[in-house]
């Protein structure tokens, strides 16, 4: 093959020496498109002179990209052509009617306008170029832009190799054109709304828009019925042939500059291009226009890469279902991204737990079986993040008995934030029509659950009692020292002894969800209460919150520390918390401290950040987290339980005083009835939760053994890479029923995806996906189209944010902003402010002033605890908390109220 390539050659060639943007000028003209005429110069040109100069060893890529761009294009301006290339070049140019016109010079790199790697703007192109000499340094020029500090620095963030970079060149013809620019057959920003072709316009040529120098006109082209809507701006200048060679900007009069560079007709034609060419291409694209002498040409095509292909769109291939996702409450346990091993044990947990919901309230076989579909989806995992498939979540309400009366309660239980939009709330139709129960059922479950409700002391015993025989049972055992078929047992000993038996913390859930939301309503219509502030205060200082324990726990150590051996506390409080544990494990010393620390860790050593996220460690593994919240304490002298449980009763007993004297007689009686009852679920539900992260942190330990014996048998390179795995590709491997043994080219590509989640932004918190949802999952621009919260209004007063009342207080001081708990390392009498926590932030509340919490809601962990610490805390606050927030700055808040004010002075507060 020469070094020449034309429309003579096949897509082939061009595929492998020719680059995107020319193999895709071929399809076009196979098309019958109009476009202006060219030649490609293939990559074997460029192979061809970098063999003539011997230059391979010279194009070594130095981690100096600047320099190393600079050295690379000075040193091909510095050589010329080889005569033979020149002269193939020239014959070419002579055989296509280019040798006495002017020609774009463009770069057509081999990996540009590919699907996953558009290369927009990395390689160069020169326009008007004329003559041998010039298009010789413009071919050259186009070859050291693949050497580009910007090109380089693009490779190494897409993970492409630096080593054999090729770049093909494009001569073309110019269109002199009268008005140019850029048609998108889908909407790139829009991407959803799969009817709207978008053109951008100037007069002149299309560089000007491309390179975002001019302003331009937008018209927007419905796909069915050829609506347009047009946007025409000011155009003051136009780009235009330089006489000097290459282009300068023209001046444009006052009446051309405010003219339609485009009329209605030509609009549609190009409508119909940008539609004809996705069709034949089965791709979106991005086409470069222009129009000369009343001829349309297309430039150049490529598909917008990030949108899905157009199969896409098509009903009948990825379907028409809408699907609405949302992280609300579990983003609480489940931050950020989540390894596929966490995800699959979870989603297990879910179906067990929403199975076991339907089995425990009577509904028929027949519709749980009809059901198992919707059961089975209630989650699902967008990006290596966790989100509640909502619908599901919807459907499955709506198979319990008196679900109407419930859905607002079930909203409170999953931290549902916001109403839904008119246009999505269509979905949920069904809702309106449950499954209908006959009267004899709804009695028979009512007198079912009043006697469970009755009963709940007793039932709630037992579960603790079955549950911390089969805990004790299983921490007995060694999991380093189990075979993997011994430890697959384990596990499902796990699942049918625990996960399985899991109806007590549902029936709690549900007395829960009643008595709440009962006393919600009875706050709101008999106190007032309009912002949840009454509500969460009846609900401090119970005592007996099985999340506050640990923190109790830790505050008593450092009070020992403090009253104890002066040598071991300055010991501590100079040392660092990484090393303090493992340093002791090793001496003879401090044996009280190890003892009472040991035992904190057996009882509260799986309650950690993100303890229910299989792949982190908790604090057997690490408990340097611990260690610095007692140093914490020790050194600001916050670790009385006593003032704190005050605090507490006070907040209690004001708030009763306030019940008593505005209810009398009945009303008093039924509110007080319904407020123990809350009181105890709440308790109880906590306690239950606290039951779940044991059972996920030895399922945790189990994994890590798991891990380590797949390691020591070689098929895996680290026991960490377990957690790329699913729970059923353990099971089926330890089992026999493995799909694959390559588990380590699985894990490889499973990180590289993962790693790929962790450095791109998360998906919005509620969005909706159409059609198949996984199709969706790699364009980040669908994802984002369908957030539904994107237009939600901030608080009134630039100065004010609400939220939700969890723990009265009005503190005014230093903000610390916190995006993970290493952020909160030393934190010193600050508020705290954090989008969200989990149980393992505990700890660091004693040694806040307030918190303030951007996601959540009253039954949040962190509104559950922060009520009985006695913390001033605000939760679930709009209007942009994270982002007005810096560390350092003064603000004040009032948690009973649920205000914050962003200045300290008192102007700023709402009338």
């Amino acid at each position: 093959m020469g070094a020449i390539l034309t429309t003579a050659d096949n897509l082939q060639a061009f595929s492998t020496a020719g680059g995107s943007k020319a193999m895709n000028l071929a399809r076009l003209e196979m098309l019958g498109i109009t476009v202006p005429p060219w030649i490609c110069l293939g990559t074997s040109a460029f192979q061809e002179y970098v063999t003539h100069y011997n230059l391979k060893d010279r194009l070594c890529i130095s981690h100096d990209l600047a320099a190393t761009a600079s050295n690379i294009e000075q040193l091909f301006l510095s050589l010329p052509l080889p005569r033979d290339l020149i002269e193939e070049i020239d014959t070419a140019l002579r055989h296509y009617n280019l040798i006495d016109r002017y020609v774009a010079v463009r770069s057509s790199g081999l990996e540009e306008d590919s699907i996953g790697t558009s290369f927009a703007g990395q390689f160069s192109s020169y326009l008007y170029q004329h003559g041998t000499e010039a298009i010789s340094e413009s071919i050259r020029r186009c070859w050291a832009s693949g050497y580009s500090e910007r090109g380089l620095s693009y490779r190494q963030q897409h993970g492409l190799p630096v080593d054999d970079i090729q770049v093909a060149v494009i001569i073309q013809s110019v269109v002199d054109a009268e008005s140019a620019g850029i048609a998108f057959s889908r909407d790139p920003v829009q991407p959803l709304d799969g009817q709207r072709v978008v053109i951008s316009s100037v007069w002149g040529l299309s560089e000007g828009l491309v390179s975002g120098e001019f302003a331009a006109d937008t018209f927007i082209v419905q796909r069915q019925g050829n609506e347009i809507a047009s946007n025409i701006m000011a155009k003051p200048s136009t780009l235009t042939q330089n006489p000097q060679g290459g282009t300068h900007s023209v001046e444009l009069s006052k009446e051309k500059m405010n003219e339609p560079s485009l009329t209605k007709a030509q609009v549609r034609q190009i409508a119909d291009l940008a539609i004809l060419l996705e069709r034949a291409l089965e791709l979106p694209q991005d086409c470069e226009w222009a129009f000369a002498d009343e001829t349309l040409y297309c430039l150049q095509t490529r598909p917008i890469t990030n949108l899905p292909p157009s199969a896409y769109y098509s009903a009948k291939i990825n379907g028409n279902q809408t699907t609405l996702w949302d992280n609300s409450n579990i983003i609480e346990s489940y931050s950020g991204v989540t390894t596929p091993l966490t995800f699959t044990f979870t989603s297990h947990v879910y179906h067990q737990v929403y199975l076991q919901t339907l089995e425990l309230l009577g509904v028929p076989e027949e519709v749980i079986t009809s059901n198992r579909a919707t059961i089975r989806n209630m989650l699902g995992l967008i990006r290596g993040r966790i989100y509640y498939n909502l619908i599901n979540q919807y459907k499955f309400l709506s198979l319990l008995p008196e679900v109407s009366s419930n859905a607002e309660f079930m909203d409170t239980m999953i931290g549902v934030e916001q109403t839904l939009d008119p246009q999505v709330s269509g979905l949920f139709d069904f809702v309106a029509e449950p499954h209908k129960y006959s009267f004899r059922h709804k009695m028979w479950l009512g007198w079912t659950l009043f006697q469970k409700f009755r009963n709940i002391d007793k039932i709630a015993t037992d579960f603790q009692q079955h549950f911390n025989r089969a805990y004790q049972d299983i921490r007995s055992k060694d999991f380093e020292k189990l075979s993997l078929p011994e430890q697959g047992n384990l596990y499902d000993y796990i699942v049918e002894e625990v996960l399985e038996n899991w109806k007590a913390p549902i029936i709690n859930d549900i007395y829960c969800m009643v008595f709440f939301g009962q006393l919600k309503k009875l706050t709101q219509k008999w106190l007032g209460d309009t912002t949840g502030a009454i509500q969460s205060d009846l609900l401090s200082g119970q005592g007996g919150i099985a999340s506050a324990e640990p923190t109790k726990m830790l505050m008593r150590i450092a009070a020992t520390i403090d009253n104890g051996d002066p040598n071991f506390k300055d010991w501590i409080l100079n040392t660092d918390p990484e090393h303090v544990w493992p340093e002791l494990i090793e001496s003879e010393a401090a044996d009280e401290f190890k003892i009472i620390f040991e035992d904190y860790l057996d009882k509260y050593g799986f309650r950690c950040i993100n303890e229910l996220k299989l792949e982190d460690q908790d604090l057997h593994d690490n408990p340097a987290f611990a260690i610095n919240a007692i140093v914490s304490y020790v050194r600001t002298g916050c670790y009385s339980t006593e003032s704190m449980e005050a605090r507490e009763r006070s907040i209690l007993a004001k708030s009763e005083r306030m019940v008593a004297d505005k209810l009398k007689g009945w009303r008093l009686k039924i509110f007080r009835w319904v407020l123990a009852h809350s009181r105890k679920a709440i308790r109880y539900r906590d306690a239950l939760r606290f039951d779940r992260t044991k059972i996920f942190g030895v399922v945790r330990h189990l994994i890590q053994a798991i891990g380590n014996n797949l390691e020591s048998l070689g098929f895996i390179d680290d026991s960490s890479d377990v957690f790329y795995l699913t729970i059923d590709e353990i099971t089926q491997f330890i089992e026999g029923r493995s799909a694959t043994l390559q588990l380590r080219e699985l894990i490889t590509m499973r990180r590289r995806e993962f790693v790929l989640y962790r450095s791109t932004p998360a998906p919005p918190d509620r969005f909706l996906t159409k059609g198949t949802t996984s199709i969706a999952i790699p364009y980040p621009q669908l994802l984002s189209d369908g957030d539904l919260l994107r237009n939600n209004q901030e608080s009134a007063g630039s100065n004010v944010l609400l939220g939700t009342p969890c723990c009265p207080g009005v503190v005014e001081g230093t903000v610390r902003v916190v995006h993970s708990v290493d952020d909160a390392k030393g934190i010193d009498g600050e508020i705290l402010v954090t989008e969200k926590t989990d149980p393992g932030w505990v700890p660091l509340y004693p040694s806040c002033s307030g918190l303030l919490i951007e996601r959540g809601s009253l039954l949040s962990h962190s509104a559950v605890v922060a009520r009985e610490l006695g913390l001033p805390t605000i939760v679930g606050i709009s209007g942009g908390l994270m982002k007005k927030l810096k560390t350092g700055q003064q603000i004040r808040f009032d948690a009973g109220k649920g205000e914050i004010y962003l200045s300290t002075d008192g102007d700023s507060e709402p009338s």
